[in-house]
C-alpha cells in the first residue's frame, strides 16, 4: 500500500499576494506606445535585494522568442504592503522581427526575482497584437480584471465583444 503524503502547508519561500495592477495606457494602444505598470502587493517575509523583471514571450512557428523589457531597481521589501512601478519608454517597431509582430498572442511576464536569480512569483498577462487602420495595435489583459465584466473593448476577439453581440 502506498504511503500518503502529509500536507505540509504552502510551498517553502515567501507568500506574495498581488492586490492591484494598473496598466497605462489601459486597453487598446499602438504597439510602439510607452507602457507603465504599477502593481500593489504584499509579502509575509522580508525580501532583500529583490527586483521585478519584465519580458515578452512569443511562440513563433520556428521557436519561442523572449524579449527582455527591463527590470526595476533592487529593493528591500520588508514584510507588509508595497507598490512597484515600471516604465518602458516605448517600443521601436522596426527593431521587432516580423515573426514576432505577426503573432496574435504573446505573454508579458512580470517576475519577482531574488538576488541569486531565484524567481519567487510571476504575474502573467496575455497580450494580443493586431492591425487596425494600418497600425500595429496591442491589448494587454489585466489578470485581476474579469474580461467578461468589461463593457467596452475595441478588439473583436475579446470575450466581452462576444457577450455584447448576444445582447
Amino acid at each position: 500500500m502506498a504511503e500518503e503524503e502529509e500536507d505540509t502547508g504552502p510551498p517553502p519561500g515567501p507568500v506574495v499576494d498581488v492586490s492591484a495592477i494598473a496598466l497605462s495606457p489601459e486597453g487598446e494602444s499602438r504597439f510602439e506606445d510607452p507602457l507603465d505598470i504599477v502593481m500593489n502587493f504584499s509579502t509575509d517575509t522580508t525580501l532583500d535585494s529583490f527586483c521585478w523583471r519584465f519580458s515578452y514571450t512569443v511562440d513563433t512557428s520556428r521557436k519561442r522568442k523572449i524579449i527582455d523589457l527591463g527590470s526595476t531597481d533592487l529593493v528591500c521589501y520588508p514584510e507588509g504592503a508595497h507598490q512597484m512601478a515600471f516604465s518602458a519608454p516605448g517600443f521601436d517597431i522596426n527593431a521587432v522581427p516580423n515573426d514576432i509582430r505577426t503573432q496574435v498572442n504573446g505573454l508579458l511576464a512580470c517576475v519577482l526575482t531574488g538576488p541569486n536569480g531565484e524567481e519567487v512569483m510571476t504575474v502573467n498577462m496575455v497580450v494580443q497584437l493586431y492591425m487596425k487602420e494600418g497600425m500595429l495595435m496591442r491589448f494587454i489583459f489585466n489578470p485581476l480584471i474579469d474580461p467578461t465584466m468589461c463593457t467596452q473593448h475595441p478588439h473583436p476577439h475579446h470575450p466581452s465583444a462576444a457577450l455584447a453581440k448576444k445582447k
